[in-house]
């Protein structure tokens, strides 16, 4: 860890009007993506940047801060914290920065928690209920709410190409790109908001209720079956599983029926929904294959992106197999 947490109490206490409350900064996340801070005292979330190479650049705190605000003003069914102050001035922290009220939740990706373990039937149907009716409510939201940014399909495919590209992924995960950029899916309508990361290891839970859903940095506007794809992804993983805890309850919703409620909440079709599956597990493997490149490279010293690595051929392989049904 870079950052001296020390450092940012006082510099927030000099810098917030209210910082005089303040009695001391935790870390909750932190590392190679956005790093999330408790600032104590004011029972506050701080998110800054990575303070190291990061897996995703760039870091936009202006742009996610805007995002967070436009979802809770045009979108109030998606539970989100309070957006509080934003700071673009690096001097202060050393990045741009912004504040987030704290709510009550734990998240959940690689275990099932207890409460829902204890009710893998009716609480596993009602997760996913929350956690569609949220991914309903951005995708229902005007798309000219959002600030500016978006990608079309094409430019989202050709966007992960180049990032795999750029870590010199497998041969056969480049190739599946390839394949997706010469035969992109089909659109299912015009933009909407997007939330680009929308799986349920984003979402906070209290007491069986969805209170937040988490990690904007990839929101744009654009395709919203691009959402769904990422989320039918999760289902069917095998030996090469990540952060899928809670596919297998009973009680889980399959993908047909994720499908049904996705087409029947927005009013549209999921058309060529397999490819875009493919798509979000070409993206997250994608994503792995930076880690993996950097770990290699002796840019990172971190031992989970080292351990990206002997995750990458199976995961591969898997995305190879589904690109195959999928057609």
């Amino acid at each position: 860890m870079a950052r001296d947490t020390d450092h940012l109490a006082r510099a927030l206490r000099g810098w917030l009007p209210r910082g005089a409350a303040i009695t001391g900064v935790k870390t909750l996340s932190a590392g190679h993506s956005n790093e999330t801070y408790l600032v104590e005292g004011l029972d506050e979330i701080l998110r800054l940047p990575p303070s190291e190479e990061g897996l995703l650049p760039p870091y936009d705190m202006a742009r996610q801060h805007a995002v967070l605000s436009a979802v809770s003003k045009a979108a109030p069914g998606v539970p989100l914290p309070p957006v509080l102050d934003l700071c673009e001035d690096p001097d202060v922290l050393g990045d741009p920065f912004f504040l987030m009220g704290r709510i009550d939740g734990e998240a959940f990706e690689y275990t099932v928690p207890p409460w829902l373990a204890a009710d893998p039937v009716a609480g596993a149907d009602s997760v996913c209920r929350q956690w569609f009716d949220a991914l309903l409510a951005l995708h229902a939201m005007p798309a000219s709410a959002m600030p500016p940014g978006g990608r079309s399909v094409t430019e989202e495919i050709q966007h992960w190409l180049d990032v795999a590209r750029g870590a010199e992924a497998m041969r056969p995960l480049i190739a599946v790109l390839e394949d997706l950029a010469k035969r992109p899916p089909r659109e299912s309508g015009p933009p909407t908001p997007v939330h680009g990361d929308p799986k349920h290891g984003n979402c906070l839970w209290h007491e069986g209720r969805l209170t937040g859903l988490l990690d904007w940095e990839m929101a744009q506007v654009s395709e919203p079956l691009l959402d769904l794809g990422y989320v039918l992804m999760f289902h069917d993983q095998g030996e090469a599983s990540l952060a899928a805890a809670g596919f297998e309850l009973p009680g889980w919703w399959s993908p047909e029926r994720m499908i049904a409620e996705w087409e029947q909440g927005t009013g549209r079709q999921a058309f060529d929904i397999q490819r875009y599956a493919v798509l979000g597990q070409a993206k997250v493997a994608a994503i792995i294959s930076v880690g993996a490149h950097l770990s290699a490279t002796g840019r990172i010293a971190d031992p989970r992106f080292k351990a990206f690595a002997a995750l990458l051929p199976s995961y591969v392989r898997l995305l190879e197999e589904r690109a195959a049904v999928a057609g």
